[in-house]
């Protein structure tokens, strides 16, 4: 892409079929994303984003959230995680021929055909992707010239596996089309919209209501109409299916996007009954269980702690049994008994580009052939007094990251990283990277918990450890440890580090975990829904009725000492 400046370069981005990052641009955004995901201190409302994750590399996309203002986890579920809470957006997927699709899904590219005929000659390239649920990823392309160079036809179709139902639909390039006379009115827009959506849920569609579609949702919202259509059974919202229908300047349909859940189970005869809805009661005992102690600080500059218990759930909570129903919304986070460590202290300073080799040399790292310069990553990219240096060896890649001008994380990639799969047991790993984090841990530092979310990206393997103070665990307080899961190699590392003066409140002193969800719930409203829940990193066909808690309305915290609820800024 030719882009004179990197407003119009990002812009552009996210229509790009065919880029391919640099690979020291891959580490650096992935690194980017992470570090800024875990330095938040306030929790941030949650947004509500569908992507086209067909065939943009996991680079492009990501770099396109990224300036949107979002910080999603770009990693592969591990496979030998323990307990699978979290769900990452995958971007991995197997390609196969178009003979491998299922009967199901060949009766749906036939509607296609009958909407698009051209789709049918042109080439398609197929990938399926297992989870959290298997999709098929179809590419339609033509080319208009021998040397492959110009494309008059390329769009893009996403489709369950087993049901065949149409999930997700991308129109970039269509031959043929001539624009729609009058402007596109709100009803007719709704017209189009059912009229494209009935060939592939039939009377399904009676499910479906019209709804406003929030400017965070689809894709070009802020420049395209779009609506939505949302799926309600027994007049209970069904979490997570639904479908966003954009339309272009044109007057056509130019992407469908899903929800992650749409279409598990068109059957209303598996859903279970709202004529004997429990009241909200039990549901609130469950809530005590996911209400979470955490010292939190007050400020950017200022060192003083205060406890707040914080809803650590997405908000779904069993209607019969009250327990939590997790599905792939859910962007808590669950955590390991303590680990003592021995904390080393050690830290070094870096002013210019020859103290960055040493301080990687500090972390352990060859630097042999190495030639560090300063990062020409944009400042409005940067953190707060943070400054990044850079070299490269042939296909290998280093980064080093200061704050304050000490150093504070370190990357090294090479294109091996990015292929095969981790063999290594966590627990191994664990013990690698705790004996890797003590000599750098500051002396005040006596336990840590460890995230049992594992981030896997090719063999890199991602550990998350949180700082733990009488107890409780501090979040603005943590540290990364990247490992290649094959060899048990340190590849990267993020620290924090205490500030010289900080004080944390007696926590045997705070109120019950019962009294903060009483509190909680006095601010956030129950209604009951219904979701797909997530197990095993597979979203199950079985749904379950829900006790919903309206977090969107009021994000806050309790003051775990007074009670006082606590609105997010």
């Amino acid at each position: 892409m030719n882009t004179p400046n990197d407003e119009q370069f990002f812009a552009a981005l996210p229509r790009s079929k065919d880029a391919e990052p640099r690979s020291e641009f891959v580490e650096a955004l992935e690194a980017k994303l992470v570090q800024r995901a875990r330095t938040k201190t306030n929790r941030p409302k949650r947004i509500v984003l569908k992507l086209a994750t067909w065939t943009v590399s996991a680079a492009t996309v990501a770099a396109a959230v990224w300036m949107m203002g979002v910080t999603p986890e770009i990693f592969k579920q591990s496979r030998f995680e323990s307990q699978a809470y979290l769900v990452p957006r995958s971007f991995s997927s197997t390609e196969i021929k178009e003979s491998e699709l299922s009967q199901a899904a060949i009766r749906t590219l036939e509607k296609l055909y009958e909407k698009y005929p051209p789709f049918r000659e042109a080439e398609k390239r197929v990938y399926v992707a297992k989870a959290p649920r298997e999709v098929y990823n179809i590419d339609f392309r033509t080319f208009s010239n021998k040397d492959r160079t110009e494309v008059s036809l390329y769009a893009r179709a996403k489709l369950d596996a087993k049901s065949g139902l149409l999930l997700g639909f991308d129109l970039e390039k269509i031959p043929g089309q001539e624009k729609v006379e009058g402007a596109p009115s709100k009803e007719r827009i709704e017209r189009q919209a059912k009229a494209f959506m009935e060939p592939f849920l039939g009377k399904n569609l009676e499910q479906y209501r019209i709804e406003r579609v929030d400017g965070q949702e689809g894709a070009d919202t802020v420049s395209h109409e779009a609506v939505r259509l949302q799926r309600y059974v027994n007049d209970v919202q069904v979490e997570g299916d639904n479908y966003v229908i954009g339309m272009s300047d044109a007057g056509h349909i130019r992407y469908i996007n899903s929800g992650d859940s749409t279409g598990m189970n068109l059957d209303i005869g598996r859903f279970p009954p709202i004529a004997e809805l429990p009241s909200p009661k039990k549901a609130e005992s469950g809530l005590a269980e996911v209400m979470q102690l955490t010292y939190q600080r007050v400020g950017k500059k200022d060192v003083d702690y205060v406890l707040r218990y914080r809803e650590n759930f997405f908000g779904y909570l069993d209607a019969r049994t009250g327990k939590e129903v997790k599905t792939t919304l859910w962007r808590g986070e669950s955590f390991r008994d303590s680990i003592a460590v021995k904390p080393g202290g050690k830290k070094t300073m870096v002013t210019s580009e020859k103290e960055a080799a040493a301080a990687m040399e500090f972390f352990g790292q060859k630097v042999e052939g190495f030639t560090f310069t300063g990062s020409n990553v944009p400042d409005y990219m940067m953190g707060d007094n943070e400054r990044e240096y850079q070299a490269k060896k042939s296909e290998r890649f280093m980064q080093l990251t200061t704050v304050n001008n000490r150093a504070a994380a370190f990357k090294i990639s090479y294109p091996e990283l990015r292929e095969g799969d981790p063999t290594l047991a966590v627990a191994e790993l664990q013990e690698r990277a705790i004996l890797f984090l003590e000599p750098y841990l500051d002396s005040r530092v006596k336990t840590v918990r460890m995230q049992e979310q594992i981030y896997v990206m090719g063999r890199q393997v991602e550990l998350n450890f949180v700082r733990e103070v009488n107890g409780v665990m501090v979040p603005d307080q943590f540290y990364k440890i990247t490992l290649d899961g094959q060899t048990g190699e340190i590849i990267g590392a993020t620290l924090t580090f205490p500030h010289e003066q900080e004080t944390f409140p007696d926590a045997s002193k705070v109120i019950s975990a019962e009294a903060a969800a009483r509190v909680y719930l006095q601010h956030k409203s129950f209604s009951p829904r219904y979701v797909f829940p997530l197990e095993n990193n597979r979203i199950q066909e079985k749904p379950v009725l829900v006790y919903s808690a309206e977090i969107l309305k009021s994000n806050g915290d309790v003051d775990a000492i007074t009670g006082e609820w606590l609105p997010y800024e």
